[in-house]
């Protein structure tokens, strides 16, 4: 299951170019939900102008609503903003992890403890390995990274 190291560099700078893609796309996205904030707090305060002008009790019943609602729409952007959720470790080890995962997975396996061989054998097999009384284990199923390496 190992591959060459032409192909694992191969593999790798694309994952590379992937996670700057995925980078790219979060920052948009807290870009625009930073954007979405803005215009709910413009409705707002158009709203809290309406209600200063307004008289009628059920109009101001009515905004009273409404501004409560943007107010609750603004804190879950907020909180979507705020759930930037980081990696413990840095993208560079992460990739040099995940190098030496694909280049020897038997190596790790062999070196690691019990809760690392058990995580091995769910990443390399996408099911338990097949036997046959007669024949031995069957040709395992591999996971599309692995044959694509």
């Amino acid at each position: 299951m190992s591959p060459t190291e032409d192909v694992l560099s191969v593999a790798m700078s694309m994952l590379v170019d992937a996670s700057g893609q995925s980078d790219q796309h979060a920052k948009q996205a807290k870009t625009a939900l930073k954007r979405q904030i803005t215009e709910l707090d413009n409705q707002q305060d158009a709203m809290v102008e309406r209600l200063v002008k307004t008289s009628n009790p059920k109009a101001i019943a009515a905004l009273e609503t409404k501004i409560a609602k943007l107010d609750e729409d603004k804190l879950c952007l907020s909180d979507k903003i705020a759930q930037n959720t980081k990696p413990k470790a840095s993208m560079g080890q992460i990739f040099e992890l995940l190098r030496e995962l694909l280049s020897s997975p038997r190596n790790i396996y062999n070196n690691g403890p019990l809760a690392v061989k058990k995580t091995i054998l769910k990443t390399a097999f996408k099911a338990p390995l097949a036997y046959d009384r007669q024949n031995g284990f069957r040709t395992p199923q591999v996971p599309v990274i692995f044959e694509f390496l």
